[in-house]
C-alpha cells in the first residue's frame, strides 16, 4: 500500500508557482462568455484577465475556488506518479460538478484517480500542463432498509467497502486486492474473488450517479437515463465521472483458502490440469491475487482466447518462460491466467440489462502479462517484451482458431484498443451515447489519457 500522504495545500503552493512561471499555453484573455459562465457559478476569478487553456491560471483560480487543506494518495506505480500542476479532492458531486464546469469554461485538461491502481501513465495521473481530479474523499458507504443494495461512492478502496459489509454478513462483487479503487474497478469490469459464480462486478450495478461535463448530476439505472445505465456497462469514462454506485449484495461467504507454488518442471502438469478445469463447467473457478507490490515501475498488457484442450495454456507458458529469461536484471514479469467458464458470460447477459463487452459463451481465458521493475531498468526495453509478447501470442491464437477479440479493460495495457474488442455494434452505441451526453466533447479533447471512443470508433 502506498504510504506517502502529500498535502494538497503544500503542494499547490509549490507546483501552482512552477507553473506560473513555466507555463506555455496561451495567456490569450477568454472571451466574456468565460467571465459570465465563472460568475454563473458564484466563481470570482483573480483580478486581471481570465485566461484559458492555462493550467497555472486554473489552478490559482482552484486554490481560492477549493482552499481546503485535503490530503490524497499517490499512484499504486511509480511511473504514474506523475506531478499535476494541481490536485483537487472535491468532497461531493456538487464539487465535482462545480469543477468539471470550471475546467470546461477554461479549457484546462484533467486526470481522474480513483484508487490509482491503474499501471498506464496519464490514465489516471496527469503532468504540470494540468489538474488532477482525485476522487478519495468521495468516500460514501450506505445500504438499504432491506440490506440489498450498497452505495459505494467512487473513492472508496475496497477494504474499507469489505469492512463496512462485515456486520451485516454481506458482501459485493469487489476486487481481491484491498488497496484496490473502487471506481476504476468497477468501470472497467471488475474480476471478485467469485466471478465465475456471480458475475462480473459492472453487472451487479444497478445504478451509476454521473456527473455530466456540462455539471449536471445524473442517476443512470434501468428506469432513469437508461441509454447512459447501458453505456457505462461498457463506455468506461467517456459520458463523465461516476461518483457512486449501487451495487447488489451477496450473502457472506466463509471460505477456506490455501495457496501454493509449484516449481518449473511441475507447472505444464499444473497447467493442463487447470484448462481441464475451466472445461468442467460443474466447478467454478476464483483466482487472487498475484502477490504483486507497489515497488517500481508497472507495465500490463492483456489479451484473451478459448480453452479447448491444455495445448495453448502450456504453450503460453513456455512462451512467458523465455521473455522473462530475456529481460533485464531486476525486472519481474508474470503470466496470469485468469480462467472465465459461461456462467459468467451468461450471468452479464442476464442481470440488469446487459453489458457492453461482446463476449462469447465459452470456456475461456483472460490473459494477463504484467511486469514490474525498478527505474534503473530501461523501461523502452522492457514494455517492448511485454508488447512483443501479446502480439505473438495473439497471433497464435488466431492461427490456432482460438482467438477472442475481448481486452479485459482492468488489464489493458495503454496502446490497446478495448472499446473495439466489444465489437462494431456496441462500440458504435458507446459513441452515441457520448455524443448525447457529452456533444461538447469535454471528456474526449480535455481529458489528459483514456481509451476514448473517439479514438477507436
Amino acid at each position: 500500500m502506498i504510504k506517502n500522504i502529500l498535502s494538497i495545500r503544500a503542494l499547490l503552493a509549490v507546483v501552482v508557482a512552477a507553473a506560473t512561471a513555466t507555463a506555455t499555453t496561451t495567456t490569450s484573455p477568454a472571451p466574456s462568455s468565460a467571465a459570465a459562465a465563472l460568475s454563473s457559478l458564484g466563481v470570482s476569478p483573480p483580478s486581471g484577465d481570465i485566461l484559458i487553456w492555462n493550467t497555472g491560471y486554473t489552478c490559482r483560480l482552484l486554490n481560492h475556488v477549493f482552499p481546503r487543506n485535503e490530503t490524497f494518495t499517490a499512484a499504486w506505480s511509480q511511473n504514474c506518479r506523475l506531478h499535476a500542476s494541481c490536485i483537487v479532492t472535491p468532497k461531493s458531486a456538487q464539487e465535482v460538478s462545480h469543477l468539471l464546469r470550471i475546467l470546461s469554461i477554461l479549457k484546462t485538461k484533467f486526470a481522474i484517480r480513483s484508487g490509482g491502481h491503474n499501471t498506464n501513465p496519464g490514465f489516471s495521473s496527469i503532468g504540470s500542463n494540468g489538474v488532477l481530479i482525485a476522487l478519495e474523499k468521495l468516500d460514501t458507504l450506505s445500504i438499504s432498509t432491506d440490506h440489498k443494495i450498497v452505495t459505494i461512492g467512487a473513492g472508496n478502496k475496497w477494504q474499507s467497502v469489505y469492512e463496512y459489509l462485515q456486520p451485516y454478513n454481506l458482501t459485493t462483487l469487489g476486487g481481491r486486492e484491498a488497496v484496490v479503487g473502487v471506481g476504476g474497478f468497477i468501470i472497467g469490469g471488475g474480476l471478485s474473488t467469485f466471478y465465475n459464480s456471480y458475475g462480473l462486478a459492472i453487472d451487479s450495478v444497478t445504478r451509476f450517479q454521473e456527473v455530466l461535463p456540462d455539471g449536471t448530476i445524473v442517476n443512470a439505472s434501468q428506469k432513469e437515463h437508461a441509454d447512459l445505465y447501458k453505456g457505462l456497462k461498457g463506455g468506461l469514462n467517456n459520458f463523465g465521472i461516476v461518483t457512486d454506485y449501487d451495487l447488489a449484495t451477496n450473502t457472506g461467504i466463509d471460505i477456506y483458502y490455501d495457496i501454493k507454488t509449484y516449481t518449473v518442471p511441475n507447472t505444464p502438469s499444473v497447467l493442463a490440469a487447470y484448462a481441464t478445469y475451466l472445461l468442467d463447467t460443474d466447478f467454478l473457478l476464483g483466482i487472487g491475487t498475484a502477490g504483486l507490490t507497489s515497488a517500481g515501475i508497472s507495465y500490463s498488457g492483456t489479451f484473451s482466447y478459448k480453452v479447448t484442450g491444455p495445448t495453448f495454456l502450456k504453450e503460453t507458458y513456455e512462451v512467458y518462460l523465455k521473455a522473462a529469461a530475456s529481460l533485464p536484471a531486476g525486472a519481474v514479469l508474470s503470466y496470469v491466467p485468469q480462467g472465465v467458464i459461461t456462467n459468467l458470460v451468461t450471468k452479464g447477459a442476464s442481470q440488469n440489462g446487459g453489458n457492453l463487452l461482446g463476449l462469447e459463451a465459452a470456456p475461456q481465458v483472460w490473459a494477463n502479462i504484467f511486469v514490474q521493475f525498478p527505474a534503473n531498468v530501461s523501461q523502452s526495453v522492457v514494455t517492448r517484451t511485454v508488447d512483443s509478447v501479446l502480439d505473438s501470442l495473439t497471433s497464435s491464437t488466431k492461427s490456432e482458431g482460438i482467438f477472442l477479440p475481448y481486452i479485459f479493460v482492468n488489464d489493458a495495457g495503454p496502446n490497446q484498443k478495448p472499446l473495439q474488442s466489444f465489437g462494431e455494434e456496441n462500440l458504435k452505441y458507446i459513441d452515441a451515447v457520448a455524443t448525447k451526453y457529452d456533444p461538447k466533447v469535454v471528456m474526449q479533447k480535455l481529458q489528459n489519457k483514456a481509451y476514448f471512443v473517439s479514438g477507436e470508433v
